[in-house]
């Protein structure tokens, strides 16, 4: 099999666009960083099966994240010593877990997932929107930036770009760059000129930023500020319903079976978010005897380990939440916890990774090796 990108000549230094395939811009791209990625990937993709490699390399095409955590899972745990068997059988079903792994005497199921914050209709919506983006970048405006103040996407139909080029086109044409220089000095940018396009698809609002002070021209992409993205809430409830999903899959098991989840959306408020997924929400409790309130913090009964109803999912021996993309692993943080109520017991003394474990109603943690550690990659790999 050959490599997972083909080794060839490469000059464009452009960055990726918004809506552009990860794997297709990894597979253009002569940037250092990138081909420090590039590099990587090929050297683990060889390592890993060769039946095997055909049906990845197919998936990295067209699922880059999700195929690169397999792979990356797969990697981290080949490390540490485990044989690991693709997609094996399993008793009393037709369906298969990613992997199964083997050390010592000790074999157990494990399962790979990708969580993210956005349901599939808010990624639809998400790809419409920079789709346009891709295309507003094209604008020609030799002395000004855009600033994207507002877009909406009023109907299920993609909006049509061309009108609003064309018109944002000529009416950055009409204005004056040194008059429009002095503004945002005097007046900050809430007093910017702004161009408005209104339609039955689309409402678009762009104001005009001068691209230096001095005038000339600057080539490149035309928009550099997009509006803030606001929500509320965290990544807790995408974690908890990634492992409820990956839980259930296969009923009642004959071995240990590990949950890999890869907390990738953008609400996550790192410990915070993953241990409230864990072991519960964060709760001020304080006991019913007036004469010993004994008031402290505490954990609700609402993680993926304990509800209201009591222990859950104990058919899984462990969970590990990560939040690694194919730039950031040597120093990414993650979480690997022990079921404290599994039926299925694994040896967690296997793993050269840190996990957490509860003893006496406390949560406690062993210590244990980095992902760059294992992986004996140095947390400087990226730009080296």
């Amino acid at each position: 099999m050959k490599e997972l990108f083909d080794n060839k000549h490469r000059i464009d230094l452009d960055p990726s666009q918004h809506n552009e395939n990860t794997f297709d811009y990894y597979d253009r791209s002569a940037r250092k960083d990138v081909s420090n990625v590039r590099k990587l990937l090929n050297e683990w993709f060889l390592n890993y099966p060769e039946t095997e490699q055909f049906e990845l390399k197919r998936r990295f095409k067209k699922t880059f994240t999700s195929s690169f955590y397999e792979l990356f899972i797969y990697t981290l745990f080949k490390q540490q010593g485990f044989e690991i068997t693709i997609h094996p059988d399993i008793p009393n079903t037709n369906k298969h877990p990613d992997f199964l792994l083997r050390k010592n005497d000790s074999e157990f199921y494990l399962e790979a997932k990708v969580a993210r914050d956005k349901s599939k209709a808010e990624e639809a919506l998400e790809k419409r929107i920079n789709q346009l983006y891709d295309s507003l970048d094209k604008i020609k405006s030799p002395n000004f930036f855009l600033k994207i103040d507002e877009l909406i996407i009023k109907t299920t139909n993609q909006p049509s770009t061309k009108q609003v080029i064309n018109k944002i086109e000529t009416e950055v044409a009409k204005h004056n760059f040194d008059t429009l220089t002095e503004q945002p000095q005097q007046s900050g940018f809430e007093n910017m000129v702004k161009i408005i396009h209104d339609d039955d698809n689309l409402k678009l609002i762009v104001s005009l930023i001068p691209k230096t002070p001095t005038g000339g021209t600057i080539e490149g992409r035309a928009i550099r500020i997009f509006p803030l993205e606001s929500f509320c809430g965290g990544s807790q409830e995408s974690i908890k319903d990634s492992f409820t999903r990956k839980a259930k899959r296969y009923g009642e098991l004959d071995k240990p079976y590990f949950i890999c989840i890869n907390a990738i959306g953008i609400l996550g408020e790192g410990d915070f978010d993953v241990e409230n997924a864990l072991w519960g929400s964060l709760a001020w409790t304080w006991s019913t005897d007036p004469n010993n309130r004994d008031e402290k913090w505490g954990r609700g009964r609402d993680g993926i380990f304990l509800g209201k109803k009591g222990a859950r999912c104990k058919n899984v021996s462990g969970v590990l939440v990560t939040k690694v993309r194919e730039y950031n692993f040597a120093t990414a943080t993650y979480w690997f916890a022990k079921h404290p109520f599994s039926d299925n017991e694994a040896n967690f003394e296997l793993f050269d990774l840190a996990y957490y474990f509860v003893e006496s109603g406390k949560i406690l943690k062993y210590k244990g090796k980095t992902f760059g550690e294992i992986l004996n990659i140095e947390s400087t790999w990226l730009n080296d």
